[in-house]
């Protein structure tokens, strides 16, 4: 059962593992992120290092809309970072594996991806530790 979601920046590697933090799924994820100012005028920046508790996932089938795809993982990260898949601009943000475009800070994971993570997230009780790391 899943215990905690890992983001190896260094890697673009999302790592799933189990209570012994055994390794049981892993995928790519990208934090890239697009220039600018948030619209409090902070400057964007994807999802810093650090530990974020109480982690949900969300299968949605497209209920946010193409920039969030068919997935929607919650960090509570204050300024809303979170992972998700899809991307507004994409030929087809619903594909399963849609492609890659840069969100406004968040992690980005391929659909299919991120809903096999988010099942295995929802099935351990919709509550997990992801850590990120460099």
């Amino acid at each position: 059962m899943i215990k905690e979601i890992q983001f190896q920046r260094s890697k673009q590697m999302m790592f799933a593992m189990n209570e012994q933090y055994q390794v049981i799924g892993q995928w790519p994820c990208k934090d890239d992120f697009v220039p600018g100012y948030n619209a409090t005028g902070d400057p964007r920046g994807s999802l810093p290092n650090g530990v974020y508790t109480g982690v949900t996932a969300e299968v949605t089938n497209g209920a946010y809309g193409p920039a969030y795809g068919n997935f929607y993982i919650t960090t509570h990260d204050p300024r809303a970072r979170d992972v998700h898949g899809g991307g507004s601009g994409l030929p087809d943000p619903y594909a399963d594996y849609q492609g890659w475009i840069p969100t406004y800070g968040c992690l980005r994971m391929q659909n299919a991806d991120g809903v096999e993570l988010s099942k295995m997230i929802i099935e351990g009780g919709n509550n997990v530790v992801l850590t990120v790391i460099k």
